[in-house]
């Protein structure tokens, strides 16, 4: 067997086993706790001594360090990390009042142009005009009551979100 194959071999037979700290510093040549097909790799081949001795100190290194490291506990690490954060920008700064009428203005300014554009078009404002007609013709098929429970139900509901507390989160 040449030395690579005999290192893999090896590397194969290490991966497998599972071997504690005590037994590493007792006997970090593997007289005791290394198989025999493995103790014969390591007395033929002097890479696989070399990988071996790595190996025992590489484990002895990772036992160490997790016996040494002590989990912290906080509670309120996270609370304290978000606290540290900056906070962004939100919101426009504006009163909800007027917050509204700049909204407002900005649909009616929409709905304007909007309309201007499909007088543009006559060969299609009067198809889109049909269709429209068709869809709000629901209204005199329901009654008036109807549309006028919609109407309130959604300037209670605007109302609503307009006038509701802000908190912060």
């Amino acid at each position: 067997m040449n030395d690579d194959a005999a290192l893999e071999r090896l590397d194969a037979i290490l991966a497998e086993l599972e071997i504690s700290s005590a037994q590493l510093r007792e006997d970090p040549w593997g007289d005791q706790w290394l198989p025999q097909e493995a103790r014969a790799l390591v007395e033929q081949h002097p890479q696989c001594r070399a990988a071996l001795a790595e190996y025992v100190e590489g484990e002895l290194a990772l036992w160490s360090s997790s016996q040494d490291a002590t989990p912290s506990f906080d509670p309120f690490f996270t609370a304290r990390v978000v606290g540290s954060l900056p906070s962004p920008r939100t919101g426009t700064r504006l009163p909800p009042l007027q917050r509204a009428m700049l909204l407002g203005t900005f649909h009616a300014v929409a709905g304007v142009l909007a309309y201007i554009v499909l007088t543009m078009v006559p060969e299609s404002t009067a198809r889109w005009a049909e269709q429209a007609h068709s869809v709000l013709s629901w209204g005199s098929e329901l009654g008036t009551s109807a549309l006028v429970v919609a109407i309130l139900g959604g300037a209670a509901l605007t109302m609503f979100v307009l006038t509701r507390s802000r908190s912060a989160a």
